[in-house]
C-alpha cells in the first residue's frame, strides 16, 4: 500500500512541477509586425537573451516610457540582446499609430492574446521562450542605461 501512495504522489508532484514550467514560458504566439510581416514565434530567441516589452496606447506610462524603451533596445543590441516590442490591447488603428514610435519590426496584439498583469510590461527570455525574468512597470530611480538593463538581469 505504502509504494502505491508515494507513486501517487510522485505523480502529484511532477504534474505540478510540469504545469508550472509550462507558465513560465513565452507562449507561441505569431504576431503581424507593423510592416506586414507575421514575426517568429514569441516562445523562440534569435538571441542568447532577449527582451520583449508590452506597452499600449492608452497607457501614459507607457508613452512617457517610450523614449527610454528605445534607447534601452539601442543600448541590449549592441550587446548580443533581442528586443521585441509589442503594442496592444486597444483598437486596431490606435495599435498601429502607437506603434510607429517603435518602428517596423514593432508586434501588433490589438486583442491582448499576450497576457500581461499591468503595461509597460517588460519579459526577458532565452533562446527556447523560457522567462528568466518579468516585470511590470519602468524601475524608478535609476539614472543610465546599464542599471536599467541590470535591473532586468541583462548585461
Amino acid at each position: 500500500m505504502r509504494p502505491r501512495l508515494i507513486v501517487v504522489a510522485c505523480l502529484a508532484l511532477a504534474a505540478a512541477c510540469s504545469s508550472q514550467s509550462q507558465t513560465n514560458i513565452m507562449p507561441p504566439l505569431r504576431l503581424p509586425m507593423l510592416e506586414g510581416k507575421t514575426a517568429p514565434s514569441l516562445a523562440s530567441c534569435p538571441a542568447p537573451k532577449c527582451l520583449t516589452v508590452y506597452v499600449a496606447p492608452w497607457c501614459g506610462a507607457c508613452h512617457m516610457a517610450s523614449p527610454v524603451i528605445l534607447q534601452l533596445r539601442r543600448y541590449l543590441a549592441s550587446r548580443g540582446v533581442a528586443t521585441r516590442i509589442v503594442v496592444g490591447m486597444d483598437e486596431p488603428a490606435a495599435v498601429r499609430r502607437f506603434a510607429r514610435a517603435f518602428g517596423p519590426d514593432t508586434l501588433l496584439d490589438p486583442a491582448g492574446d499576450l497576457r500581461v498583469e499591468g503595461t509597460p510590461y517588460f519579459f526577458v527570455t532565452d533562446p527556447h521562450g523560457r522567462i528568466l525574468n518579468e516585470a511590470a512597470g519602468m524601475p524608478m530611480g535609476l539614472e543610465s542605461l546599464p542599471e536599467l538593463a541590470a535591473a532586468y538581469g541583462l548585461p
